[in-house]
């Protein structure tokens, strides 16, 4: 009754979000029309798009799932990480993808402490890093647009995510010399916490990886940006590239926050909130106004589309683990061997 009931709750949210924002920019059904027709061929290269950022991902994955000595191969990978998709599309803010991930490679592995490990750490670089790192250098567009209170609590906000992502990746010990001092609840947290700075401590060993995994994390974001670039260009919403990278990050920050079903209604108010902060939506006329909501709004239905690929691979898909983990435990005692 209480998943139902914020089920509910949430697709009210969406619902009148997307209402408020139509009503504002008196767009109407016709506008809505014309958009979607004027380029939808844009639509391929906006789906190619998702492959890219899809593919980068699982690049970055791999990259990490080798520092922790977690030799899987990398058609299983793609498997394993389209199904994760799929199954997140029914899960807030995509968890699922993140625990089918997890699950999958500790029953491929037999190493579940390492499998959660890399998960953990490729969030943080996603998120910690990657994600606030760009929030942080595309904030200086704002100034003078939006309120400067707000923008400083926000630079901060991230400010301290990335040292503390910073700190995590290349110096753990730091935080386990924190764990020393008493504090409220310790006892319960220290626990998972020095497990956590365990996870930490063999990448910042391993700085070549955790380097090309930071890399690979930025371009994959790059590529959810120019998911929107694409969509615009399909939609006839007269954007630019450089447009879509300014407001591109901190939309990206609005789709995370669970009010709503999958981002939607949150995505759109965040990006046509900061176009309109950059004086892109005030002088457009209706139609052009429609195409830039449905620029954010198409970037979800992409994403979907690309989803039914994980679909088809979880329903067809037949795996035998305990095969797996014995041939792949013999290749390592005949590498022993040679070595």
């Amino acid at each position: 009754m209480k998943k139902l009931i914020i089920n509910i709750v949430k697709i009210l949210v969406t619902v009148t979000i997307i209402v408020l924002i139509f009503k504002k920019l008196q767009i109407g059904y016709d506008d809505i029309i014309i958009s979607l027709k004027h380029s939808p061929g844009w639509f391929v290269a906006s789906f190619l798009m998702q492959l890219g950022a899809i593919l980068f991902s699982i690049l970055r994955w791999n990259v990490l799932m080798v520092s922790q000595d977690l030799k899987v191969p990398f058609s299983h990978l793609v498997k394993t990480f389209m199904v994760g998709r799929f199954l997140g599309t029914f899960t807030p803010t995509g968890i699922g993808l993140e625990a089918y991930k997890a699950y999958d490679i500790a029953r491929y592995t037999g190493k579940p402490e390492a499998s959660v490990s890399v998960v953990l750490i490729e969030k943080m670089i996603a998120t910690f890093f990657s994600l606030s790192l760009l929030v942080l250098l595309t904030l200086p567009f704002f100034l003078g647009r939006i309120d400067v209170k707000f923008l400083l609590v926000f630079g901060l906000f991230f400010g301290v995510l990335l040292v503390l992502a910073l700190v995590l990746l290349f110096s753990p010990g730091l935080l386990r010399k924190v764990l020393r001092f008493n504090f409220p609840m310790k006892a319960k947290i220290e626990k998972p916490l020095n497990r956590t700075v365990d996870a930490f401590t063999i990448y910042s060993q391993k700085r070549g990886g955790l380097m090309s995994a930071i890399l690979l994390g930025l371009v994959v974001y790059i590529f959810w940006f120019l998911t929107y670039y694409m969509n615009s260009l399909a939609l006839g919403a007269g954007l630019t590239l450089v447009d879509v990278l300014k407001v591109g990050p901190m939309t990206q920050i609005a789709t995370m926050i669970p009010l709503s079903i999958a981002g939607i209604g949150l995505r759109e108010g965040a990006f046509i909130g900061l176009l309109d902060s950059l004086g892109l939506v005030a002088g457009a006329d209706p139609t052009t106004r429609s195409a830039m909501v449905l620029s954010a709004t198409m970037v979800y239905f992409i994403s979907i589309s690309v989803n039914i690929i994980g679909a088809v691979i979880f329903l067809t898909r037949k795996t035998d683990y305990q095969r797996q983990i014995k041939d792949m435990t013999n290749r390592t005692a005949d590498e022993n061997v040679m070595t």
